[in-house]
């Protein structure tokens, strides 16, 4: 038998990737009943991850009203990208000149991947193939605290932003620049490899904040809340 906090972490990360796969959607109100008994097990490790998610920003709940899946507004997706700056940028200072030929290889196998997704929308398998990419990239630094904080920026950002239909020439840009910093990362220059990634960070920064609303709760959440 499954220890509680076992069953517990299990529906923390089951959930997560619900969200991951939009069967959990921002807005939506988070019945732990119907959780419970899609996950096959009882409700209290599910209130239990529940309320591990809200303390990670993941969830929210009101009083009387349960949990949902609050929309990323547009101050706090401001702030993630300013934290995506400071942290993913001067990392790469020391990645560049330690990286080894087999981190590289695996690095051109996730923006493979990435490139891969052809769908004309962003769609959220393609932007977390785009967050593995950079996580991996963080990962080569050997800083594990960044590592961390960076996962919870993504988790924050991805899991609760709802992709919009993106143009091709969003999509063809994206892959420029990926592109642009494998070159300069695989050519050993520091500089330019922090000057494309910042480069990159404020336009992924532009595409997501123009797509969001610029203030208050999305009238849908509110209403999905009432159901």
């Amino acid at each position: 038998m499954k220890k509680p906090e076992s069953r517990s972490d299990e529906a923390y990360q089951q959930i997560k990737l619900m969200l991951l796969r939009d069967q959990l959607q921002p807005g939506q109100k988070l019945r732990y009943q119907e959780i419970a008994k899609g996950l096959g097990m009882s409700q209290t490790p599910v209130m239990l991850a529940l309320v591990r998610l809200e303390n990670d920003g993941l969830v929210r709940s009101r009083p009387n009203r349960g949990y949902y899946v609050p929309e990323i507004d547009l101050e706090e997706a401001k702030e993630l990208y300013d934290i995506r700056l400071m942290v993913e940028v001067p990392l790469l200072g020391n990645t560049v000149e330690t990286i080894s030929d087999q981190q590289i290889a695996e690095l051109e196998e996730l923006l493979e991947s990435h490139a891969a997704v052809r769908e004309g929308s962003y769609s959220r398998e393609r932007i977390w193939r785009d967050a593995r990419f950079h996580l991996a990239l963080a990962a080569c630094s050997g800083h594990r605290v960044a590592l961390n904080i960076l996962r919870r920026v993504f988790d924050l950002l991805y899991l609760r932003y709802r992709p919009p239909l993106a143009t091709t020439q969003r999509i063809h840009t994206t892959e420029r620049e990926h592109r642009e910093f494998f070159e300069a990362l695989t050519s050993r220059e520091p500089e330019r490899c922090m000057a494309v990634m910042r480069d990159h960070i404020e336009h992924g920064r532009q595409f997501i904040l123009e797509s969001l609303p610029s203030r208050g709760e999305p009238q849908e959440a509110l209403h999905l809340l009432d159901e």
